[in-house]
């Protein structure tokens, strides 16, 4: 073969390698670009210590990283930007303070809820926030009963209803078993009040009747 001919064929071959490289990097670039910027503000603790509302606020923050759905900004970095713009309402549970917040950091999006402990059931309750719309976007709720020590995979499903995606199995069996087991309990609760009355009454009846004897 000429050699101005395998000058030719590796020229082609190189510039192929190119511009598949950089099909590449604009691939990845523009599904970087496609995930919104997400703030999750501590949570409001009614009931709670706040070293537990930290705890699980940090444990949606890293199953929102799990999503792969957005991109977050840390709460250390939205701090540094407030602090230069000389903004003093920092720590932020609010919905209209992330809106306020998120528009002076540039953010798209933002997180904010409550976690509202009640003897052992706790009902934990987000919003995702569009801070252009100032609407809310999407709802999550969920209601634990039990140890606060288990209350983890409940948390990590909403990150999943934030991202409008599907939970990993083992999160989403754990969640729906314990579920189901407790609309079975509150069924048996309200069919014990309901006939309650009745039993109520019988008894009162019991009470009216002759008594027999026997001779």
């Amino acid at each position: 073969m000429p050699i101005y001919i395998r000058g030719v064929i590796c020229k082609i071959f190189i510039l192929q390698i190119t511009l598949l490289s950089t099909a590449s990097t604009q691939t990845k670039r523009t599904r970087y670009d496609a995930k919104p910027t997400l703030a999750l503000f501590t949570f409001e603790g009614n009931g709670m210590k706040d070293e537990d509302v930290a705890l699980y606020t940090g444990y949606l923050n890293l199953e929102l990283h799990q999503t792969k759905s957005f991109v977050l900004v840390e709460k250390i970095q939205i701090d540094e930007l407030m602090r230069e713009k000389d903004y003093d309402k920092i720590d932020c549970k609010t919905a209209d303070c992330a809106i306020e917040i998120g528009r002076l950091a540039g953010i798209k999006k933002a997180i904010v809820g409550s976690f509202d402990l009640v003897a052992d059931t706790c009902t934990i309750k987000g919003s995702l926030i569009g801070i252009e719309s100032k609407e809310v976007e999407k709802t999550a709720e969920r209601r634990y009963v039990g140890d606060l020590e288990g209350i983890n995979p409940y948390i990590q499903i909403m990150a999943w209803e934030f991202a409008g995606l599907d939970a990993p199995k083992d999160i989403k069996s754990i969640v729906e078993q314990a579920t189901d087991e407790e609309e079975k309990k509150s069924r048996w609760r309200w069919v014990k009040w309901a006939i309650k009355p009745f039993n109520y009454i019988a008894n009162r009846m019991r009470e009216f009747l002759p008594s027999s004897s026997t001779e």
